[in-house]
């Protein structure tokens, strides 16, 4: 063989790879796990961090624990941030059994504000202990634990805050797009659950008669020129007729129908036959 033969032999046989059907077959229970030989996988013990658990207020622990095995205290265990959280904590099972108010009442005292408040209908994602709001942009975290603690009763525990675009929107004479502003949405955590009721057909019916009114008036007023004077009946015709079939029928479908009719018709005749002959011969 020449030179360039071999050496296409040797580069097919270095990028052979076998298949998983060729490899050899072997029982899990005779195959017997070596250790590695060099210490990068060693069964190391967990840190004293990690063995204290089911703790509220873990870090005094943590902080005992390295002092009893004579270790140096990390940084982030040294600070009594553990004390102001216990503290913080009692203090709040206190408010709540007394039926307190849980965080710091503002100060400055708002009457009629101009904001709107709507309660959203919860996401998938939400569960019952939880209630999803649409506010202004204007207000914050505070402002609305505030308001729904002063105006409803109602503790909102913990709040979150998602600031959303809105959507691209056509002009009325023109194909430019636009945005409006954007709005904001907060979700807060409840001390008891609220399921929102199923609402009744009667009030569905309602608000697709109201969305078709609304819609008539919208067409009236965005009328301009000589249509203002016009009734909105005429829009759509002066004479109501009903809508005639279409008659522009493609080749294809015309054909399609054609044999269909005809096998439909085959098939009734054939049918009234074998009822005569069914008859005639007492069957």
């Amino acid at each position: 063989m020449s030179n360039r033969a071999l050496q296409s032999v040797f580069t097919r046989a270095l990028h052979f790879k076998h298949s998983a059907k060729n490899y050899p077959k072997l029982n899990v229970n005779d195959v017997e796990l070596e250790k590695p030989r060099y210490g990068f996988r060693k069964d190391r013990e967990p840190l004293l961090s990690q063995q204290v658990k089911n703790t509220l207020f873990p870090s005094t622990e943590i902080k005992q624990k390295y002092i009893a095995n004579n270790k140096p205290v990390p940084i982030k265990y040294r600070s009594n941030s553990d004390q102001i959280a216990r503290r913080n904590f009692e203090k709040f099972q206190d408010e709540v059994a007394l039926g307190q108010a849980h965080f710091r009442i503002g100060e400055n005292q708002i009457y009629f504000p101009q904001g709107r408040i709507c309660l959203l209908r919860p996401n998938a994602k939400h569960s019952p202990y939880q209630a999803k709001f649409l506010v202004p942009k204007s207000m914050n975290k505070m402002d609305l634990r505030d308001y729904l603690w002063h105006v409803y009763g109602l503790r909102a525990l913990n709040v979150t805050v998602q600031l959303l675009h809105a959507k691209f929107v056509r002009g009325p004479y023109d194909y430019a797009r636009y945005r409006g502003p954007q709005y904001k949405k907060m979700t807060i955590d409840m001390a008891e659950p609220f399921v929102w009721p199923e609402v009744d057909a009667e009030l569905v019916e309602l608000a697709e008669y109201q969305r078709e009114e609304e819609s008539e008036t919208m067409i009236q007023k965005n009328r301009a020129g000589s249509d203002q004077l016009k009734p909105i009946d005429t829009f759509g015709g002066i004479y109501k007729t009903e809508p005639l079939p279409n008659v522009f029928v493609s080749d294809k479908v015309k054909k399609q129908g054609e044999s269909l009719v005809k096998n439909h018709t085959e098939r009734v005749e054939s049918q009234a036959d074998r009822e005569l002959v069914s008859k005639f011969l007492n069957l």
